[in-house]
């Protein structure tokens, strides 16, 4: 059997693997399924040509050639009908496709008369190849000119798409069609009698796997690395199919005596289904089978698979713990179950979360370093209570049985993380009675793994929202005190005022224009003082995060009020314009007053002897969903170096000061779904800009759907 024969005998594995490869992927999908529909005819082609060139007689040749041109004819119209679908041309060339199966059945009529093929003739290295009828050159125009226009649709296409993505997709496929179609073209060389060997046509199906290839697994990747991978899957096949396909022909022909072609093809081609395609299907074909005959036991499988994904995403360690506890005893019958974690303050181990108990569990309460944690995290495996009670000779054990008798526990799940036993999952025994299966075990020690993870990470974005509520309270100390010094003077005044006046009402008691002026002058100096006082205890006292409308002005103004002495010891002016229609905010009021004060403050700071302050709150670019504050100064601004580390944990250019004021400003503002940008010049002074979203919910919603929105068209 020669390159020619092989050639044809591989294709039919490659389209017929393609089609069915195509067809699984995306069954639902036209393109693919007509796709799937060319791969079939393909293979119908080269079936017969294969056969054509093994025949033994002109008349088997004959019959055969006729299938080869059922296949033929059909290839051209379905090729066209797909690329139509793929580049959404289908309603604009509708009478072009409907005329194409026309002119294809015609030519199919014709093929089983002796005006398309007159006959077959034996020729040297390919076996029997046809001689052209009377009407054979309509059907190779057909071809001609088919293949051009399906080409220089695709080329064409490549210049006028503007998504890159499906730009270099249709640059593959056209690349892939040229070579098919070339390929393919190799075919008429000896019907027209010339003599060239149809070297590339038994090679046509690559053009095929090339094309299903992209279809089903392209991304946006050089086009040169993705024929790489396919001819280096093609090489696998190639080395396991030919020995197998010659091992099977010498089986023949050393037991039976003879050599059957065609039952050695379908030999080979059913060790690569069973070989090479089935074990891709065998997970969904077991599962299948599990959902029929076993439902139950593969319900709460399903369940526990889909937990181990569901908790990788979840922070919160007690809505964590409530998941996986409840999730567990609702799918798998369990009557009670616990879950123990380590106290990392503390050093001791105590539950945390338990679901099923009549009465409050009494926690076991044993420290990291105890010989029980130790032997649980040297053991590294699931602990079955029936097993351990067969060694209660130890008394390492025996402490072990007894926690578990204590919690009514049949199995202890140890949750370990980079050898470290972080808890332990306690689970009762099943409702039904029945023993913890090998596949519970399996599917509880992959659970296990996963939410050990899951309680790490939930317990590091714990500390780390600790160490933020931290930072923000070590800066609106520092902030208060720095308020402090400075209300001190204000309040100073007023009482010296107050002194004055009682000192000498004993003289001029009797002196009623005396005693009005000092009785109203020391009322509103008393009401100046209340309200400085009350604006910094309101500072002062922590407070949950609770988002409520707020008026931005008037909580910038209330900021205003406590700096204005700081203000004042530098004679620095603070100029307020702000506008008054501007719709109330969704926000943390003592979370932004923060945010207001760092930033004015650090204004102040910056601004020398005489300088001004500007404070003014407008719409974002004409935008009534975002509110802009501006907080300007004349001061020294910020050099261009430092800008970009102007917002980092501990970064300061001042010799006193945390370098915390503005970090905590900018994730105040991120929390709210806000930016804060600032804007400086050497020598001419800095401008902050926050920007915060009128409903910070609704933005992020709408936000959200804009960017699902723009991958939908990038991928289109």
């Amino acid at each position: 059997m020669n390159w020619y024969v092989f050639g044809f005998f591989f294709g039919i594995f490659l389209t017929l693997t393609s089609a069915v490869f195509v067809y699984l992927k995306g069954r639902k999908n036209l393109q693919n399924r007509l796709w799937c529909i060319i791969c079939l005819i393909l293979t119908v082609w080269q079936a017969g040509r294969y056969m054509t060139a093994v025949s033994i007689d002109e008349k088997q040749a004959l019959l055969w050639c006729k299938v080869v041109y059922v296949g033929a004819i059909f290839i051209l119209p379905i090729s066209f009908h797909f690329i139509s679908v793929l580049l959404n041309k289908t309603r604009e060339q509708k009478k072009l496709i409907v005329f194409a199966y026309f002119l294809g059945g015609t030519e199919l009529i014709l093929s089983f008369t002796n005006i398309l093929v007159e006959k077959m003739e034996l020729r040297q290295g390919i076996g029997f190849y046809e001689n052209p009828g009377k009407l054979y050159t309509v059907y190779f125009l057909t071809y001609v000119f088919f293949a051009s226009y399906i080409i220089y649709e695709l080329a064409r296409s490549c210049y006028s798409i503007t998504s890159s993505f499906k730009r270099i997709r249709i640059k593959y496929i056209t690349i892939a069609s040229v070579l098919g179609f070339a390929g393919g073209f190799t075919a008429f060389f000896p019907v027209f009698d010339l003599k060239i060997l149809p070297f590339a046509a038994p090679f046509a199906s690559f053009y095929l796997s090339l094309i299903s290839y992209a279809l089903i697994y392209f991304k946006i990747m050089d086009i040169t690395y993705l024929i790489k991978k396919g001819f280096i899957d093609f090489m696998i096949f190639s080395l396991l199919l030919i020995p197998t396909y010659f091992l099977i022909l010498f089986g023949e022909k050393h037991f039976l005596g003879e050599t059957d072609y065609f039952f050695t093809t379908l030999t080979t081609f059913m060790t690569f289904l069973i070989g090479g395609v089935l074990p891709r299907y065998r997970g969904v074909t077991q599962r299948s089978i599990e959902e029929v005959l076993f439902k139950g036991d593969f319900n709460y499988e399903d369940t526990v698979y889909k937990l181990t994904k569901m908790i990788a995403g979840i922070l919160d360690l007690k809505t964590l713990l409530k998941m996986i506890l409840e999730s567990l005893v609702k799918t798998m019958n369990i009557t009670k179950a616990a879950i123990i974690l380590l106290d990392d303050e503390k050093g001791v181990f105590k539950i945390e979360e338990s679901c099923g108990y009549d009465n409050e569990l009494i926690s076991p309460y044993f420290s990291r370093d105890n010989f029980f944690a130790n032997w649980i995290k040297e053991r590294n495996d699931i602990i079955i209570k029936e097993e351990i009670e067969k060694y209660y000779s130890d008394s390492k054990i025996v402490a072990v049985a007894n926690t578990m008798k204590n919690m009514e526990a049949e199995v202890f799940l140890p949750l370990i993380i980079r050898e470290r036993l972080i808890g332990i999952v306690s689970l009762g025994r099943k409702e039904s009675g029945e023993m913890y299966s090998g596949k519970d075990i399996e599917l509880l020690m992959i659970l296990a793994h996963q939410s050990a993870v899951a309680i790490e990470n939930a317990k590091l974005y714990d500390n780390l929202k600790k160490s933020k509520t931290n930072m923000q309270r070590a800066d609106r100390l520092a902030s208060l005190g720095t308020l402090t010094a400075g209300l001190a003077h204000e309040i100073r005044n007023p009482l010296v005022s107050i002194k004055t006046f009682l000192q000498l009402l004993p003289e001029r008691f009797d002196d009623k224009e005396f005693r009005t002026n000092f009785l109203n002058l020391t009322v509103e100096e008393v009401e100046r003082i209340s309200r400085l006082l009350s604006e910094l205890l309101d500072f002062a006292k922590p407070s949950k995060p609770n988002l409520n409308e707020e008026d931005i002005n008037e909580v910038i103004e209330k900021i205003a009020l406590l700096v204005n002495n700081q203000a004042k010891k530098k004679n620095i002016s603070i100029n307020k314009n702000y506008n008054t229609d501007l719709p109330k905010i969704l926000m943390d009021r003592e979370q932004m007053k923060q945010v207001f004060l760092n930033t004015i403050m650090n204004a102040i700071h910056a601004t020398s002897e005489g300088g001004e302050i500007f404070i003014t709150t407008r719409y974002y670019e004409d935008r009534v969903d975002i509110i802009q504050v501006e907080i300007s100064d004349t001061g020294e601004g910020i050099p261009e170096k430092d800008i970009e580390n102007i917002f980092t944990p501990f970064f300061t250019t001042k010799h006193t000061g945390t370098g915390l004021g503005l970090s905590i400003s900018h994730q105040i503002v991120q929390e709210h779904r806000g930016t804060i940008n600032v804007k400086s010049q050497t020598g001419k002074g800095s401008s902050f800009f926050i920007n915060l979203p009128v409903n910070p919910r609704r933005y992020e919603r709408r936000r959200a759907i804009e960017r699902h929105e723009k991958q939908n068209i990038s991928l289109q």
